[in-house]
């Protein structure tokens, strides 16, 4: 198991978080999606051959509000 930590500036609310958590479940190699909206993060537990460019194109789909920032593998 991997983790991966993302920021989105953008997030703020936790309709915002549930929208992170719905797209990562269409992932199957996510595990588990942490968000913090105070800090900002997104921390992904996911398995090897997880996409990250894939996760992250379809976050910046869902509008201004959910451009990553910064990626920590």
């Amino acid at each position: 198991m991997l983790t991966t930590k993302v920021s989105i500036p953008g997030i703020h609310c936790a309709s915002c978080a549930a929208m992170i958590k719905d797209v990562s479940a269409d992932f199957p190699q996510v595990k588990n999606v942490t968000v913090d909206i105070g800090t900002k993060n997104i921390t992904i537990e996911h398995s090897d051959d997880f996409d990250l460019s894939a996760w992250t194109k379809e976050i910046e789909s869902l509008g201004d509000t959910y451009k990553v920032f910064s990626i920590a593998v």
